[in-house]
């Protein structure tokens, strides 16, 4: 019986220490995890006014956080289930997940039919879409294709897992789910930060040939130059800094793209040392035509009333609205304050993102989308019909425009 234990004991030891070399290789050298900086990188970051010399900090608040235009909305129910969001039971729904935190069947999605054509202006890139001048589509979370001045530009890319281990947090099943291979020519990519729900490198790798250009946060590049991205083919950027995407002029809608990163209140990391030490934010893109902003990841804060003020307002913002919750407030807005950034924005039309497709949270998978209707309904209710913010709901892969906004609760349909 001694040699039987002894040999259990042996066993036991050599399959942990087996898990613990793996799992230190797959830490080290896994191309999920990205690149270090180059030098050229290095001394950009280390000369940012937001680098405190060690980490990448948030911008100070001035003044404590206030809800000043939309209340505080009940949180949603659903028979005798609350789906709450308090500090106190996250880490009991977290291992008893409440009834509807997932959906219990796929959801229903749209094929995306975007064929490829060869195009007659041979002096711009071979590949054009059906998609046209001011159209969108969303394809779940933070991921939206938009063509603004001919160019088909595209948010945060994920169609994977949001996760570096490859069988963790995939998405919600769907009739019809997006993939990169299904992508025509994206003239241009931008990147939020760094996370895996925003930075899918399996996506990366394959739109490596099928992008023209990514605009990155500060920090960001190596990680898309690790996947197999040219250096040439990826710009990095500090908070307010700018530049200009040349329209394309074989379209009707000819003028330039201007294209700013704006700062938010978020964080960013892909391994377990080294958080805070690339940069993180918004974008604002603007045309003649067309104002787009793309809110990221984010708490609450002062800064979208300044960027607001800052831009002149937008003709549509794409606002994260999900995976929240009370322990995370501070980087992640709760549904009402995802109102109130679209309110202080300016912006005329929401699209509410960072739903839909990943299971990062505790609340039910339908409570971003009510909360943020209830907090715009209230808004809204006090102001004239032509002073209204408009909220469009797509399902996933529904190409939509600002003209024909989509607005029917199909996740009401879905169980």
């Amino acid at each position: 019986m001694l040699f039987i234990g002894l040999l259990i004991l042996k066993w036991l030891f050599i399959i942990i220490l087996a898990i613990v070399i793996l799992t230190s290789l797959f830490l080290k050298f896994a191309p999920t995890f990205g690149g270090k900086p180059s030098a050229d990188t290095i001394d950009r970051i280390t000369n940012s006014p937001n680098f405190n010399g060690k980490t990448f900090v948030n911008l100070p608040s001035s003044k404590p956080f206030a809800l000043q235009t939309v209340s505080n909305i009940t949180p949603y129910t659903e028979g005798t289930q609350t789906h709450t969001t308090q500090s106190g039971n996250f880490l009991w729904q977290f291992l008893f997940p409440p009834k509807g935190k997932n959906p219990s069947h796929p959801i229903d999605t749209l094929p995306l039919n975007l064929k490829q054509k060869i195009s007659n202006n041979v002096e711009h890139h071979p590949y054009d879409n059906t998609l046209k001048d001011g159209e969108f589509v969303w394809l779940g979370h933070s991921t939206v294709l938009f063509r603004i001045s001919g160019k088909l530009l595209m948010t945060d890319p994920v169609f994977h897992s949001a996760s570096p281990v490859p069988f963790f947090v995939k998405p919600f099943k769907m009739t019809n789910p997006p993939k990169a291979e299904d992508l025509p020519f994206v003239d241009a990519v931008l990147i939020s930060h760094d996370h895996y729900d925003h930075l899918d490198h399996k996506a990366v790798k394959k739109l490596t040939h099928k992008v023209g250009h990514f605009y990155v946060p500060l920090g960001v590049k190596s990680h898309l130059i690790r996947w197999g991205v040219l250096e040439t083919n990826i710009s990095e950027y500090d908070w307010y800094e700018c530049t200009t995407i040349a329209g394309n002029p074989s379209f009707e809608n000819d003028g330039d793209i201007n294209i700013t990163f704006a700062p938010t209140k978020h964080f960013s990391g892909r391994r377990l040392t080294g958080q805070n030490t690339s940069l993180w934010g918004s974008w604002a893109v603007q045309s003649k035509q067309l104002s787009v902003y793309f809110s990221g990841d984010g708490g609450y804060s002062e800064e979208f009333a300044k960027i607001g003020e800052r831009f002149g307002g937008f003709d549509v913002a794409f606002i994260e609205d999900g995976a929240y919750n009370q322990n995370w407030r501070n980087v992640h807005m709760m549904p009402e304050e995802s109102a109130q950034a679209g309110i202080d924005v300016k912006a005329k039309v929401v699209l509410p993102i960072h739903w839909g497709k990943f299971d990062l949270s505790v609340h039910h998978w339908r409570e971003p989308v009510r909360r943020l209707k209830s907090a715009f309904d209230t808004y809204n209710s006090k102001l004239l019909p032509c002073q209204r913010i408009r909220v469009t709901t797509p399902r996933i892969g529904e190409v939509f425009t600002l003209d024909n906004l989509p607005s029917a609760p199909w996740w009401e349909q879905e169980s």
